[in-house]
C-alpha cells in the first residue's frame, strides 16, 4: 500500500527554495549593506526591466528542461514501456529463467473485492482525490491517497499456465474501471479481472522446478497493461517521440532569434 498523504522530496526542496529567496529579500530590503551579495542585489533591483525581460525569454528553456528532466526520470511504468518494446514475447511453456515477456488471459485463483464496488478481482489499483472548485464552479483533482493490492493469480497462453508473485506489481496504461464521488471525494479503481489477456513483463524465476513469474530485483520491474492498449502505445509512441523533438528544435530557435 502507498499513501500520497507525504510531499515528495522534489516539493520540499522547492518550497524550501522560494521560502529562503523570500526571507533574504525581505531581510536585504531591511539591512542591504550589512547582507552578503548586496552589490549584486542592488543592480538586479535597479535594474528590474532588464532582467525581467530576460527571464520572460529565458523562463520557457526553464520549463523545457524540466520537463525533459521529468520525462527521463526512471519510474517503475517507464522502465516497463522501455523493457517491453524491445523484449520478444516468450511462449509459458518455453520461457528462460531472466527477464521475460508473456502475454495470455488472466487466471484468479483468491478474490480480492474492490473498494468502490466490491467487485471481484484479482488485483486493483485505488486513489482517493480531493476535489477543488474554484470561483466559476470549475472541478480540479488532487490525489491524497493511492494504493495497489493484488492477489496470486495465473497467466495462461496456448501452451501453458504460469503463476505470477504479484508483490510490486505496477497497473500500466489501464484505465479507470469504477469511478464514484461523494462528500468533496472522488474515489477510482482500475482492476485486474478473471479472463483479461493482458501482457507481462518480470522475472522468470523456478521454485521446485516449478516456474513463476516475480518483480525483477535489477530493472525494478513487475508490470502488467493490455495486451491490445500495447499495441497501439508501440505503434503511436515513436510519432510522439518525434513531435516532441520538433517542438522542441523549434523552440530553441525562437529562443535563439529572441536573444540575439
Amino acid at each position: 500500500m502507498e499513501n500520497n498523504k507525504k510531499m515528495s522530496r522534489t516539493g520540499y526542496v522547492a518550497i524550501g527554495i522560494l521560502v529562503f529567496c523570500f526571507l533574504y529579500f525581505i531581510l536585504w530590503r531591511i539591512f542591504k549593506e550589512k547582507m552578503p551579495l548586496n552589490e549584486y542585489l542592488s543592480h538586479i533591483y535597479k535594474n528590474y526591466d532588464y532582467y525581467a525581460s530576460r527571464v520572460l525569454i529565458f523562463l520557457p528553456v526553464l520549463i523545457l528542461v524540466f520537463i525533459i528532466l521529468n520525462a527521463i526520470r526512471s519510474t517503475p511504468a517507464k522502465r516497463f514501456l522501455r523493457l517491453q518494446s524491445s523484449l520478444p514475447t516468450s511462449k509459458i511453456h518455453s520461457v528462460a529463467k531472466g527477464l521475460a515477456e508473456i502475454e495470455g488471459t488472466l487466471v484468479m485463483k483468491n478474490p480480492l473485492f474492490s473498494p468502490v464496488d466490491n467487485e471481484a478481482c484479482i488485483g486493483y489499483y485505488y486513489t482517493i482525490e480531493n476535489i477543488d472548485r474554484d470561483s466559476e464552479g470549475k472541478e480540479s483533482y488532487r490525489t491524497i491517497h493511492r494504493e495497489t493490492q493484488c492477489n496470486v493469480f495465473q497467466v495462461t497462453d496456448d501452451t501453458g499456465t504460469i503463476e505470477v508473485e504479484p508483490e510490486g506489481i505496477e497497473l500500466v496504461l489501464l484505465g479507470e474501471t469504477n469511478i464514484s464521488s461523494h462528500r468533496g471525494k472522488r474515489y477510482k479503481e482500475t482492476l485486474l479481472k478473471n479472463g483479461q489477456k493482458m501482457l507481462l513483463v518480470g522475472y522468470a524465476d523456478s521454485k521446485n522446478g516449478i516456474p513463476f513469474i516475480r518483480k525483477d530485483e535489477h530493472y525494478k520491474v513487475l508490470g502488467i497493461t493490455s495486451a491490445s492498449g500495447i499495441t497501439i502505445w508501440n505503434k503511436y509512441q515513436p510519432l510522439l517521440r518525434s513531435f516532441m523533438f520538433t517542438c522542441t528544435i523549434i523552440l530553441l530557435i525562437i529562443i535563439y532569434i529572441l536573444t540575439q
